[in-house]
């Protein structure tokens, strides 16, 4: 089984993924997480080339293709060997974001991304995704509390993260029986809850 997660940064998805790892191990499952990009050598150094702000001159079609790169190799090192081992694979991010952030976000081609990405990973889908929908102004909030340097992407501005958030709203409204949405702002145990609840009455077979 191949969960995502889902959101602007910020939106408290990391933790959802712990958390929801954790559960599912405590029920004798076994459970691989992964980030993207990142989760390998090489992967972890496509992740540092994206985020720090040295590649501000990095073009929106060199960006995208970075990070299918780095998608490719993650699925086929890590994530199918994971799922023919019937290990339950959560990630932080997938196909999802590029349509948000390469496409809603940076402009690029909607159409001309999804075939890439079908490319990339073999056309592979989760079978259910968890988006925690938050507004621009909220998840700076959080940031800021965090008191940590703000990444590439985390400095673009709200004008930027209205665009990726109106995507995800787009892409959850398109595929509604996968992309389950809750609010970012809702406390972290509601949030649990509301994600344990959907994978109880909807995936039991497979938990």
């Amino acid at each position: 089984m191949l969960i995502t997660f889902e959101g602007i940064d910020g939106s408290g998805k990391s933790t959802q993924v712990q958390l929801l790892a954790s559960w599912l191990q405590e029920r004798g499952k076994k459970v691989a997480t992964f980030r993207e990009p990142g989760g390998t050598i090489i992967t972890e150094k496509i992740r540092s080339i994206l985020l720090t702000k040295d590649s501000e001159e990095l073009s929106y079609k060199a960006e995208l293709l970075l990070f299918l790169a780095a998608r490719n190799h993650l699925i086929s090192t890590k994530i199918l060997p994971q799922l023919n081992e019937d290990t339950i694979v959560i990630l932080d991010r997938f196909s999802d974001s590029t349509i948000a952030y390469q496409g809603f976000g940076r402009g690029l081609m909607i159409d001309e991304i999804q075939q890439l990405i079908d490319f990339a990973t073999d056309k592979l889908r989760p079978n259910v995704t968890f988006y925690l929908d938050m507004c621009f102004t909220d998840t700076v909030k959080r940031l800021s509390a965090q008191s940590t340097r703000l990444d590439r992407f985390e400095a673009l501005g709200e004008e930027f993260f209205e665009k990726v958030r109106n995507g995800y709203l787009f892409l959850q409204e398109t595929e509604s029986q996968r992309i389950k949405m809750i609010s970012g702002t809702e406390s972290i145990e509601s949030i649990h809850s509301f994600i344990t609840k959907q994978l109880q009455e909807n995936f039991s077979s497979l938990l």
